[in-house]
């Protein structure tokens, strides 16, 4: 009896130590699901939350500006989330320092998905509003609308007939890096037009043209702008960027046909598969697209002795190079 009592009692704690593990295993498995996101809870379905988060526009009271407010989306439909954020932009904001961009006197007839745009369909009483203001409700709208996922333009037609510029061309499909800013100046004098840009090709070792219709501020210099653009980068797939995305603009003046680029020493450093001839002249012939620019005097922080990447001087001016052009 003695000796059947030492098996059953070796049995038991044998029993339970297998079930103390087996336990021990399904809480760090429960644990690592539930830190991990694999099992959601009802409503997320595995959404992310931050797809719905977007930056609304208003304009400011002056109509001079555009500021934005965070704003969660509720629908979860394409649809619903358009109709939602376009029934927002018509209710009256709750700060008295804002105006909501579709509370200006024209309505919305309609709007339609096509692909990924949004056609809007407005009256004309749209055509009564200036065109400093005008521009900066197109901004509002276009800038909510394309944080939308799958939307990446926005167009408008005025009854039938596209919208237009103040030179009566078609405004076409807008993109939100269309609108360029530049904050604390007065924004009177917004100008549409299109400049030509040259990025890297696949391999890195050639330039190819691009043709970019922007929406900007007059009071920037456009010579500012394009190089604003270049360190963007490219918004196509056949071409590539040819800047360090974190290089900063120090200034951009002109003075006797030379523009002179001083920029700080992040463009020294060069993340992309790209020649130093590539990056170098990506800027110079973009600038040289201009008639008033013959010579670029590229500098690091207002200095001039400088080697770029060990094999191009900045001591001297740079001259259009069309020999690297595809």
């Amino acid at each position: 009896m003695g000796k059947m009592g030492v098996r059953e009692r070796g049995n038991i704690i044998r029993y339970w130590s297998r079930m103390t593990v087996t336990l021990l295993y399904l809480l760090v498995f429960a644990c690592f699901l539930s830190c991990n996101g694999n099992a959601p809870t009802d409503g997320q379905q595995g959404s992310s939350v931050s797809s719905s988060e977007v930056q609304f526009y208003y304009l400011t009271k002056d109509e001079t500006a555009l500021v934005s407010q965070p704003y969660t989306i509720e629908e979860e439909e394409l649809g619903g989330q358009i109709q939602e954020l376009l029934e927002k932009m018509q209710e009256i904001p709750e700060s008295i320092d804002m105006k909501a961009p579709m509370r200006f006197g024209f309505q919305v007839l309609s709007y339609q998905l096509e692909g990924t745009q949004i056609v809007i369909k407005v009256d004309e009483a749209y055509k009564q509003m200036t065109p400093s203001t005008e521009i900066l409700v197109r901004a509002a709208i276009v800038r909510t609308l394309t944080q939308i996922k799958g939307i990446d333009g926005v167009s408008f037609l005025v009854g039938e007939d596209p919208l237009t510029d103040h030179a009566g061309k078609p405004v076409g499909v807008l993109t939100a890096d269309m609108f360029i800013d530049n904050e604390g100046s007065e924004i009177n004098a917004y100008e549409q037009t299109s400049i030509k840009l040259y990025f890297a090709n696949e391999t890195g070792t050639a330039l190819t043209e691009v043709n970019r219709l922007i929406v900007y501020n007059s009071n920037i210099a456009i010579e500012r702008v394009i190089v604003d653009q270049l360190i963007a980068g490219p918004s196509n797939t056949e071409s590539y960027p040819t800047i360090n995305p974190t290089t900063k603009v120090n200034s951009v003046t002109i003075t006797d046909g030379i523009c002179y680029v001083n920029l700080d020493s992040g463009f020294q450093t060069q993340p992309y598969n790209v020649t130093a001839e590539v990056t170098i002249y990506s800027i110079v012939n973009s600038l040289a697209e201009l008639s008033n620019v013959n010579k670029v005097q590229l500098m690091i922080n207002g200095e001039t002795a400088v080697q770029y990447r060990e094999n191009i001087s900045f001591e001297n001016a740079f001259t259009r190079n069309l020999d690297l052009i595809e």
